[in-house]
């Protein structure tokens, strides 16, 4: 994971000197974000879950090339769920992706990101225990550009996630749904 950070970041510096001399379509850009989390990680039998969302937040940082296109890392916790014994398990991500963007006037657009997530679980008295997974990772949302300095975001992200129970990964998805502010530089 820390090579895959360090080349994420690297690159989201080293790429705008690659489009430099752009308009004012370009630049960096870095928000914040919270939500609610909803992680698919499953209890194993014969315990069940008895709350499956919570408070999620993240941060971001991208580059934007064009009005229509950008490319985004972020770090993201994606809630926690909890058995009907005290158990819980909760999910955090890190991940890169191309983002596309389509303005409708000056002020709000709707965008679509696509890229991969690397998911790490962990797990306090739950059935099955904690696990990485680094799979594909999409969403979409929507932007309301205040001024040209700072937007308001609503987006819904889907990522990958895993837990292991006796040596064996089991996969599933988690969904978030949040609010976001937008700084461009």
């Amino acid at each position: 994971m820390k090579k895959m950070t360090t080349l994420v970041f690297l690159g989201l510096l080293v790429s705008p000197l690659a489009f430099a001399g752009g308009g004012s379509d370009q630049g960096m850009y870095a928000g914040l974000t919270v939500g609610n989390g909803k992680p698919g990680i499953a209890a194993v039998a014969p315990n069940t879950l008895t709350d499956k969302s919570s408070t999620a937040w993240g941060g971001l940082l991208g580059y934007k090339y064009n009005k229509n296109f950008a490319v985004e890392g972020e770090y993201t916790t994606l809630g926690r769920v909890k058995d009907n014994t005290g158990g819980s398990a909760k999910g955090d991500a890190f991940g890169v992706s191309a983002v596309g963007m389509l303005p409708m006037n000056d002020k709000f657009g709707v965008y679509g990101k696509l890229g991969y997530a690397h998911t790490k679980t962990s797990t306090s008295g739950f059935t099955a225990t904690g696990a990485s997974r680094t799979a594909p990772t999409y969403g979409i949302g929507m932007q309301y550009n205040v001024n040209p300095m700072f937007g308001l975001r609503l987006g819904v992200d889907r990522f990958g996630v895993a837990t292991s129970n006796a040596g064996v990964k089991t996969k599933a998805n988690a969904d978030v749904v949040s609010l976001g502010a937008v700084f461009n530089f």
